[in-house]
């Protein structure tokens, strides 16, 4: 079924967006058509996505993508591992105006190596919107071919300022989050939208990792129904049995995070202030008065 491996690819390239990791994690091939008429691919960093539907690039209005485009707007973008092939082919535009910069503007820029910031003249956004799709995911093992009419009903339509979703987490302490997974496949027919172990990560994410925590599950998301859970191993307590539970609420701004923070920190203990992390721009946690521990997230996805 088309909508499952379209969920699927676009759980992929949202949890790749602002990716500030080494290797090639976060990038994307990139596609245009030359002055001469042929195909030239580079690799650029997802800045930012909803899905297949469209994602955005940072770069300069004096590299040669910008001049292509200016030229051919038709564009392909390629996303791929040994798990995956997601090829998108569409449209690709130029923005220039502020909002569009300070909206795509990543934290790992803000080390000014290569724009001073979002005003900065020399910095500007790449749109591509998706037109046709060609999506294949291994554990589906099922490929879907169609066109954006085709998937329109299966995507979010983008929102100014949307509401907080809500998604529980949980937390294995001894280590069996893979078995867990397992048994919900099974049990309750979940599908792993999302994985990736420890041993996979940057260490600025994770932390120091031994050799015996390396496949213990780093972050993964699954779905059972229409409901999305997260799971991960603490690789701290992995000698601990039993597992905790958390809440965790995504907002698309730090204002909603710093308001709703506020208001659950009445009476609350074990807090996090907002605070950048290498993975996201605000985060913060606490255990409410009472009982219920939640983290606070700006997060489009891992």
């Amino acid at each position: 079924m088309n909508q499952a491996v379209i969920d699927k690819a676009s759980a992929i390239i949202n949890g790749k967006t602002g990716y500030i990791g080494g290797g090639m994690e976060g990038y994307a091939a990139l596609a245009l058509i030359d002055e001469q008429g042929y195909p030239t691919a580079s690799t650029l960093t997802i800045a930012k996505a909803d899905g297949i539907k469209w994602l955005t690039f940072c770069t300069s209005p004096g590299q040669g993508k910008v001049s292509r485009i200016e030229q051919c707007n038709r564009a392909s973008v390629c996303i791929n591992s040994s798990e995956y092939n997601i090829t998108l082919v569409g449209t690709i535009e130029i923005l220039t105006d502020l909002k569009a910069k300070q909206d795509n503007w990543l934290p790992i820029m803000d080390d000014g190596a290569h724009w001073s910031g979002p005003d900065d003249p020399a910095f500007c956004v790449l749109r591509f919107t998706m037109e046709r799709y060609s999506i294949y995911v291994a554990d589906a093992d099922e490929e879907a071919v169609g066109t954006l009419q085709d998937a329109s009903d299966h995507l979010q339509k983008p929102q100014e300022h949307q509401a907080p979703s809500f998604e529980p987490i949980f937390v294995y302490n001894n280590g069996q989050c893979a078995q867990a997974i397992a048994l919900y496949e099974k049990a309750l027919g979940a599908t792993v939208m999302v994985l990736s172990r420890y041993g996979e990560e940057n260490p600025e994410n994770t932390g120091p990792v031994g050799e015996a925590e390396k496949n213990l599950i780093f972050h993964a998301q699954i779905k059972i129904g229409k409901q999305t859970i997260l799971l991960a191993d603490d690789k701290d307590n992995s000698t601990k049995i039993g597992s905790q539970m958390q809440m965790v609420v995504e907002f698309d701004t730090e204002d909603g995070l710093k308001s709703a923070y506020e208001a659950l920190a009445d009476g609350a203990t074990d807090l996090l202030p907002p605070h950048r992390t290498p993975y996201s721009p605000c985060v913060a946690g606490l255990t409410d008065k009472f009982g219920i521990p939640w983290q606070l997230m700006v997060w489009h996805g891992y």
